[in-house]
């Protein structure tokens, strides 16, 4: 019996080793619904693109399953995920440089009148001041930050030390707030 069959014995997810396979699906099942949609968001900022996200995700949760059925020990499946989703995106990210083409898709952009146009325009000026204000490395870790992940999940996704992760974030807030037009010591 493989590693994670043991392991998944012993914790009860699985019975005789017929039904590993299964009970790896399960797994995968469960990590998807836990963390799809904080990958998502992430995948967001990077590439700004919701087909290569969903892509770029789907891609990403095949490569756990393969791994976990290869016997791959995976300590932090959460970091593990977002590193390769990473990982894929910037790939994907220098092969799409090299293309450089642009759909009619990306050239109109369908007006949702539902929304308050106004607040609308306010919202995108603010976002792109602030992804302006930032460095992408800073702009990735808050993200992170924000999705869940505590310094140690960011530090191995980035593969960077945690205390570079608490510089990055401490300088991303301070240029968000400066962004925001706040002061530093203001709440």
């Amino acid at each position: 019996m493989s590693t994670y069959t043991n392991t998944l014995c012993a914790a009860g997810l699985v019975s005789p080793p017929g039904s590993a396979e299964r009970a790896l699906q399960g797994l995968v099942v469960q990590l998807y619904t836990e963390n799809s949609t904080g990958l998502f968001r992430y995948a967001l900022t990077i590439t700004r693109d919701r087909r290569v996200a969903e892509d770029a995700i789907q891609d990403c949760f095949l490569r756990f399953f393969v791994a976990l059925k290869n016997n791959q020990l995976i300590h932090n499946p959460r970091a593990w995920l977002y590193r390769v989703l990473r990982n894929l995106l910037l790939n994907e990210t220098q092969r799409s440089s090299s293309r450089s083409s642009t759909g009619i898709e990306a050239a109109i952009e369908k007006p949702d009148w539902r929304r308050n146009p106004e607040a609308f325009l306010w919202r995108k000026e603010v976002t792109q001041g602030v992804r302006a204000a930032l460095s992408p490395r800073e702009l990735e870790c808050l993200q992170l930050r924000l999705e869940g992940l505590d310094y140690k999940e960011i530090s191995t996704t980035l593969r960077i030390r945690p205390g570079t992760v608490g510089a990055l974030l401490a300088r991303a807030v301070k240029k968000t707030q400066t962004a925001l037009g706040r002061g530093v010591d203001e709440p």
